[in-house]
């Protein structure tokens, strides 16, 4: 074999070697780009925060005033997280260990209400 070929032969294989390096590389750019732009489509936090809106659940003390009831008292703080006006006063009367609908001026009762704000 003669030392020329022998030159071109390394020069050839080098060649190749860097031609595999450069499409590799472009190849790996063209993924990662795609993945950055293709996922920020698919997932993102800021989308499902504007769409979906938390309501947080508390709690405060009323005086019962002359003429409430817990019809009156539900309507007033029920949310749209109850099934209905019955399932509000249910948990009125479980919280407060009421055994009937009865109550009276100048009672104390805790009752439940939802707000967006956290505080």
């Amino acid at each position: 074999m003669r030392k020329g070929s022998n030159r071109r032969t390394v020069k050839r294989r080098r060649e190749v070697f860097l031609k595999k390096i450069c499409i590799t590389l472009a190849l790996a750019g063209i993924v990662l780009t795609g993945s950055i732009v293709g996922g920020s489509r698919l997932v993102s936090a800021h989308d499902n925060a504007a769409k979906e809106s938390v309501e947080y659940k508390y709690y405060k003390s009323i005086e019962v005033s002359r003429g409430d009831s817990l019809w009156s008292i539900a309507k007033e703080y029920m949310s749209q997280n109850y099934d209905s006006i019955y399932d509000y006063i249910d948990e009125l009367k479980q919280m407060n260990h009421l055994d009937s609908d009865d109550i009276h001026a100048g009672q104390y009762l805790t009752v439940s209400y939802y707000e967006a704000n956290f505080q």
